[in-house]
Formats: structure tokens, C-alpha cells, sequence
């Protein structure tokens, strides 16, 4: 699933393309998919896109937003008039079935705007959805009010984090950063890169942690992902950029996906993984504590 950078890169490329244009026709292809009337946003022209964890929102004028959620699957694919000089934009799964000639088989949505362009959501297995939200009622949503603060935002503090961490003193690091109700974004990935930048375990309890490594944990999950916002994301089987370009960050990567190799710090640790809370999780045994 696309974490806070990569759902950041698609915003950003988004919004470079579409601002300005009107929606003037939806094509609801798999109902399952679209939540709420399409008639509610055509004809409302798009004036920002925004991110709320993994979540892309389409403001529009008219009083709704257009939310999409990729989860694992799903893809935007923005392409431009057809007498248009621009580049197509591309963001989510990198599946080759869905190279062939748009709209395809596995096309659940498809946005007409008004400047010639269309937007495409694609799906191989279905789980992601895009949703019609009256904008008024957006911040009251069960999802969003779930959602902890923005890791890279202002509310995000270094007393913040320590104090959530006190408030869950048995629940398990690496679960404390995946949940979205502590912070909203962070993923697999930059969880098991922060907690090595930081020097923590992935399996120590929360209340454990000294203020110290809690000051040093949250330097390390902003460091984190600017540093993969710079590297345009991971290119997992998963994702692919907003430019169809898949991200570099692993290619920097200190433990993510380095199963059995030299840690790049210690130089005496092999990087370990083990299964958090279900989830892979990579670390080096000698350097994390």
C-alpha cells in the first residue's frame, strides 16, 4: 500500500495538472468502487488536491469533495487532451495489465474534464474507492477522525509523541507507528527506517522508550520521510510514482527489504526480520536497542 510519501508524490503531481478544470462527466464502471451520487461533482470545477494520511481529496467548488483511497491496488492515471503537449501523470500500482490502451478491463472510474483531460482509476483487485463527501460534513467522517496528526505537519510534536507513547506503554512500537490513530501516514516501511535511524527496537513497548529515544524517534520519522519525499518514494511491487516513474528510497534504504545483509551503520549486524503484528518487520539485532 502507497505510505505518506507516495500518496504526498501524487498529490503534488495531481495538482500541477488538474487545479482549474472542471469534472464534466463521471463514468462509474464498477459500483462497488464509487461511494455517493457522481451528479453531486460534475459540473464543479477542482480547485486543490489535498492529502489526509493515505487519502487524496479533490476540493470542488459546489459544496462536496472527491476522496480516493488506493489501498493496495489502485491507480491514478491522469491523461492530457489529445492536441496537448504535457506529460500523462501516474501514481499507484505498476501492474503491466494495466499498460494496455485506457479505459481497460481493470478501469473502475473514469473522470472527463473540462480542459480535454481524463483521469482513470484503475483496480486489479478492488479495493480502493473513491467516495462523494459533502465538504461540511469531510473533518466529522469516522476515517478522519480516526486519524492521528500529519507526521510532517505542525501539530506533530516531540511532546505530542511522548505523550502518546506514555498513553500506550504495552502496546509495541512498531504497532504504535502503523496505527493511523497516533499518526497518520507512516507505513510499513518508514516505520522499520525510523526505528533504525533511531536506534529502537521495533519489538520494545512503548512505555519503555526514555524521553530521550522518544525526541530521537521523532526526529527520526520526519528525517525519514523527507528523505524519501526527496527520493520520489519506494518502487515496491506496489507503486510507481505520480510521473510513471518507480521511487528510488530503497535504494537507500538501511534495513527495509535487507534480509541477511551488512547493517550499514554497525557493520557487525545482519539485518534481521521478523513479524510484527502480522506485518514483516526489518531491523539490526547489534545497533538497535
Amino acid at each position: 500500500m502507497p505510505e505518506l510519501p507516495e500518496v504526498e508524490t501524487i498529490r503534488r503531481g495531481l495538482e500541477n495538472r488538474v487545479v482549474g478544470a472542471t469534472i464534466a462527466s463521471i463514468d462509474v464502471r464498477a459500483p462497488k468502487i464509487f461511494e455517493g451520487k457522481p451528479e453531486d461533482v460534475i459540473g464543479h470545477e477542482i480547485t486543490g488536491v489535498e492529502r489526509h494520511g493515505k487519502l487524496l481529496v479533490f476540493l470542488l467548488t459546489g459544496g462536496n469533495v472527491l476522496t480516493v483511497h488506493l489501498k493496495m491496488t489502485g491507480q491514478l492515471i491522469w491523461q492530457p487532451a489529445a492536441d496537448s503537449q504535457a506529460e500523462p501523470v501516474m501514481g499507484g500500482h505498476p501492474e503491466e495489465s494495466y499498460l494496455h490502451n485506457l479505459p481497460h478491463k481493470h478501469t473502475h472510474v473514469v473522470l472527463k474534464l473540462s480542459d480535454g483531460s481524463t483521469i482513470f482509476f484503475n483496480d486489479l483487485r478492488k479495493f480502493g474507492r473513491m467516495s462523494v463527501v459533502p465538504a461540511s460534513n469531510f473533518n466529522d467522517l469516522a476515517f478522519v477522525q480516526k486519524l492521528g496528526p500529519e507526521p510532517l505537519e505542525a501539530d506533530f510534536t516531540r511532546k505530542y509523541l511522548q505523550e502518546q507513547l506514555q498513553k500506550r506503554p504495552r502496546t509495541v512500537v512498531k504497532s504504535f507507528l502503523l496505527d493511523q490513530a497516533n499518526i497518520a501516514g507512516l507505513g510499513n516501511i518508514y516505520a522499520d527506517e525510523s526505528l533504525f535511524r533511531a536506534a529502537i527496537l521495533p519489538n520494545r513497548l512503548s512505555g519503555s522508550l526514555t524521553t530521550g529515544e522518544s525526541n530521537n524517534l521523532f526526529d527520526a520519522i520526519q528525517e525519514t520521510l523527507e528523505l524519501a519525499l526527496m527520493y520520489g518514494g519506494s518502487s515496491e511491487k506496489d507503486y510507481v510514482n505520480a510521473i510513471g516513474d518507480k521511487g528510488t528510497y530503497l535504494k537507500i534504504a538501511n534495513v527495509y527489504h535487507r534480509t541477511g545483509k551488512d547493517c550499514n551503520r554497525c557493520n557487525a549486524g545482519v539485518i534481521e526480520r521478523i513479524k510484527i503484528g502480522g506485518r514483516s518487520t526489518h531491523f539490526c539485532p547489534i545497533c538497535q536497542h
